[in-house]
Order: structure tokens, then sequence, then C-alpha cells
């Protein structure tokens, strides 16, 4: 509570968890080598001696606490042998407020871009500009998908619990959410330059596009280093 109080000191934090957002999007799996690792070392994703699943997340929330925004990640999730918790190394967000209250609440490292976003038939185009740099995602879904019902209690809790470090203190959370996913046809990376890990170089595993999802982002249990 006494973190709480500090942050209302800084009043672009006022907006406390639980959080409940409602939107779309996509959930892209890859089975990442550790020479990929190596090449994109820059974004902090965990070292593993033989390769594992990552996923990418792109989504537009379109109710949120501090209003619709959008969001780029990478959920890096360790092997278990390794004990490590899933972390979020890398994530760009379009809106100031979500930065803000994304760091300090749960020492998540957002980062501001812009996405633009265009639908062609059964494509959908995102193009994303950080720092004067921009890269374009383009996702297919199928004509006609068949949807299935996902409840985060459906997983094991070890994928769902999340640590991050932020400003020298440790931030535990375990998200909640349900959904209806389908398979996703394609994905497509182009120009990532500076911005993102080029997953082009990785091995595209089944991905899913979630229409309509409900998250919950619960209170961090905080500590210092």
């Amino acid at each position: 509570m006494h973190y709480y109080r500090a942050l209302l000191q800084e009043k672009s934090v006022h907006q406390f968890p639980p959080w409940h957002l409602q939107g779309e999007g996509f959930i892209l799996n890859y089975w990442i080598t550790p020479h990929f690792i190596r090449e994109f070392q820059s974004f902090r994703i965990a070292p593993s001696p033989l390769g594992r699943v990552v996923q990418v997340l792109l989504v537009r929330y379109h109710h949120s606490p501090v209003g619709p925004y959008d969001e780029l990640l990478i959920m890096d999730h360790p092997l278990i042998s390794r004990r490590r918790l899933s972390t979020i190394p890398k994530i760009y967000v379009s809106t100031h407020e979500s930065i803000v209250h994304g760091q300090h609440l749960w020492g998540i490292p957002k980062e501001y871009a812009e996405f633009d976003w265009q639908e062609q038939g059964q494509e959908t185009i995102c193009r994303i500009t950080h720092r004067g740099q921009s890269m374009t995602l383009r996702l297919k879904k199928p004509k006609s998908p068949r949807s299935f019902y996902l409840n985060s209690h459906h997983l094991p809790s070890s994928m769902l619990k999340i640590r991050q470090t932020w400003k020298s203190q440790h931030y535990q959370f375990s998200p909640q959410f349900r959904g209806y996913l389908s398979k996703l046809t394609q994905a497509e990376w182009q120009d990532t330059q500076n911005i993102f890990p080029d997953f082009s170089k990785a091995k595209y595993l089944q991905s899913f596009y979630v229409p309509k999802f409900n998250l919950v982002f619960p209170e961090a249990k905080i500590h210092k280093k």
C-alpha cells in the first residue's frame, strides 16, 4: 500500500490493479534456436542451449482502464528445467498512459510506437513505427475459421507466472484470460530493422487469431532486489 501511495504522487499513475481489459489479438508461436537468440541478443531473450518456444503477441485493446491502445510484445517462456519464470523482454504500446502504468505497476518495459492497421480481405496488415524506423507484420486468416474456447485455467500455472525487473524492483504476477481462438494461416515479417527480432528466421508454429478476449491483470507482488 505504501508503494501505491508513492505512485499517487506521480500524477500520471491513477488506475490501479486489478485491470480488466477486452480486445482482439494475434498469438504467434515460434521455435527459436540458440543462434537466433545470439543474433538478436539485444532484445534480451533468455539464453537456451537447445532452443525453445516463444510467443509474439500483437494486441488491440478496445477497452482498458487507460483507454484503447495497441501492443506488440515478446513473451519469453524459458525451459522449465531452468526454473525461470516467463518474462516480457520487449514490448511496444501506442499510448503514454499505458507505458507509465505498465512500468510502475508491473515492471513491464513498455516503449512507445505508432501502429497503423489495414484490413484487406482475410489479411490484417500492421505497420509499427518506432524512433523513425518502420516494420510491417502481415497476418492471414483462413476463409472459414473454426474457433475454440480457451481459459487460462486450462494452462499450466507456470506458463502464466511472469516476473519482471524494473528500477531495482522485482514484480511477479499471473494474468488471467478467456477467449475464443481460431487458427492463423500465415505471418509475414517485413523490414524489422532494429525494432524487433526478425522472426522470419525462426520456425513458425501453429498460431492463432483471437477475435475477442477478456484479460485480468492482478496486483503484482513487488520486492526490492
